[in-house]
């Protein structure tokens, strides 16, 4: 998988939740309607915990999925519906980084087999 498409969500996410924080710290408006910047910050971090289940899912099939991987989804939506958009985001992320690294991990597990045991 490739992570460059996963940190632009990240770097979306980011960029929205500062700037609707920061117009709302600063007491200044903007035209853009802070309900329309949560909905896509919303959007985004649900881009990320979709990839993250499918890179999850991808994982067990290879038989190296990592323990708390399926944890971090599951906090990862539950502060989503609570509305911690910024708290998902890092949870989400970190569940995608551990299902593309546990991939790496049975590709690189299967190479060693195949060199250990002269397979082909």
């Amino acid at each position: 998988m490739n992570f460059t498409k996963y940190a632009k969500y990240l770097g979306a996410a980011t960029l929205v939740i500062g700037f609707a924080t920061g117009c709302q710290s600063t007491g200044t408006s903007s035209n853009m309607d802070t309900s329309s910047a949560t909905t896509a910050n919303e959007k985004a971090v649900q881009y990320i915990i979709t990839d993250a289940k499918s890179a999850l899912e991808a994982a067990k099939k290879d038989g190296y999925a990592w323990r708390d991987t399926g944890k971090f989804i599951k906090k990862a939506e539950k502060a989503l519906a609570a509305g911690d958009t910024a708290e998902a985001t890092i949870l989400a992320t970190k569940a995608l980084q551990q299902s593309e690294l546990a991939k790496k991990q049975s590709i690189e597990q299967d190479k060693a087999v195949k060199e250990r045991f002269n397979q082909s």
